[in-house]
């Protein structure tokens, strides 16, 4: 599904489920020792996506650990963001020498939760979104996932 919206020479993995069996790279192993199970499975699965991101890219799969503020540490000339939500889990990489940064987020299709909007948006935001008329999307979900991707990137 991601894959169609990257430009060219970025490459993308995801999951739909959480494999059984799926374990951590053991680098990783302590960055998640005493996460509960939900953040467990999230964590491994959006780092197996880098790992096969990073194959799809040619770049041997290696361990993702946490660099400043939590941030996704990547191999030397790569850039890349991870996502995961309910039911999915996802990466993006590319190289830095054609891909400045990347940033992705997923969230379920859904209002967010009372008090996040004010949180996150400013009035004038506010405003544009009370006066959309699809019912059918939550645009303060979207907006929210838009401000998290460029942050992310």
């Amino acid at each position: 599904m991601i894959a169609r919206i990257v430009p060219d020479g970025v490459v993308a993995a995801e999951l739909f489920d959480d494999p059984p069996g799926l374990q951590p790279h053991p680098q990783e192993e302590a960055l998640i020792a005493r996460a509960v199970e939900k953040r467990r499975r999230e964590f491994v699965g959006a780092r197996h996506c880098a790992r096969q991101a990073m194959s799809r890219l040619g770049v041997d799969p290696a361990p993702v650990l946490r660099g400043e503020r939590g941030a996704p540490v990547w191999p030397r000339g790569v850039v890349g963001s991870l996502t995961h939500c309910d039911g999915y889990r996802g990466a993006v990489l590319g190289y830095s020498l054609q891909v400045r940064s990347l940033g992705i987020d997923a969230e379920p299709h859904d209002r967010l939760p009372d008090g996040v909007l004010d949180a996150v948006s400013l009035e004038e935001e506010r405003r544009w979104l009370a006066g959309t008329t699809d019912g059918d999307v939550h645009w303060d979900r979207v907006l929210f996932c838009a401000k998290e991707a460029t942050y992310k990137a």
